[in-house]
């Protein structure tokens, strides 16, 4: 009997395709001693190993889940991760053997979608890597996230929200989500609700917010000792994606209301200069 999956959202440790592999690190791994000059030890530690289903979609899909999630939201079509997952390496934007393997495949969606969808801006923060001093960035000091929640529901509907917590680099210690669409919170505060491709289907714990994806996360001992040596603090994020989906063929800019929103948010958040009341 085949397993049945959950509809909405997509979890990577759906059934359907947890197992999928994405890629094979003996072969990564292979292609890296043989075609890079890379060591052993290098070749090692391009992917982390997971004892159980490999680099899986249950195990490493975060990114791509999210993605298959912003379809589903933007575009309407049935985008499962695991049919996802097979055009990817179609499209060469990774192979199971590492060839081509980006580390940001976002423009998968434009490519699927035929242009309908796409990634219209983005923001990717340094703070705590590589002894960054820059201040800590938060969901509350992103103008784009800030103009993405200060949308109406209806203007929203054209517009999905991916944020990134973790390392700035894409490694084990990254971990990709969607802002929820149906309840982003107000542009003022830094927990909401969000999709958590990483929220087990069961038990279902209600309501799922960031500092539950978070507190979920640093289970993992590696990710937290990670986290702690690059000074991450709960609730920090390290990027922002807004993807947008054209609303008519009268459109001549990509995202406008989320823009005007940002500009807004930009000039009612602005903190006041020094000296100044």
């Amino acid at each position: 009997m085949r397993a049945r999956s959950v509809a909405w959202p997509y979890r990577q440790d759906d059934p359907l395709w947890s197992t999928n592999l994405m890629w094979d690190r003996g072969k990564v791994m292979d292609v890296h001693q043989k075609f890079n000059g890379g060591s052993k030890a290098e070749a090692s530690g391009l992917l982390r190993r997971f004892p159980r289903d490999g680099n899986s979609i249950g195990n490493e899909g975060c990114l791509l889940t999210s993605l298959a999630m912003i379809l589903a939201l933007l575009d309407g079509s049935v985008w499962t991760p695991a049919k996802l997952n097979e055009e990817a390496m179609k499209l060469l934007y990774y192979t199971s053997a590492g060839l081509s393997m980006v580390p940001l495949y976002a423009d998968l969606v434009c490519d699927v979608s035929k242009g309908e969808v796409q990634l219209c801006a983005k923001e990717e923060y340094l703070a705590g890597e590589r002894n960054w001093q820059g201040n800590r960035n938060f969901a509350s000091s992103s103008y784009l996230l800030r103009g993405y929640r200060a949308l109406s529901a209806r203007t929203r509907k054209a517009f999905a929200a991916m944020i990134k917590i973790g390392t700035h680099d894409d490694t084990f210690a990254s971990h990709y989500l969607l802002v929820d669409p149906a309840d982003p919170g107000s542009p003022e505060e830094n927990d909401f609700r969000v999709l958590d491709p990483a929220q087990p289907l069961s038990p279902r714990v209600r309501p799922w917010n960031l500092s539950t994806s978070y507190a979920q996360i640093a289970g993992d001992t590696e990710i937290r000792s990670e986290w702690a040596k690059h000074r991450i603090q709960e609730l920090q994020l390290s990027g922002v994606w807004i993807f947008a989906s054209w609303r008519s063929s009268d459109d001549v800019l990509l995202g406008a209301p989320l823009f005007q929103a940002a500009i807004a948010q930009a000039a009612v958040a602005r903190p006041a200069a020094p000296g100044t009341a």
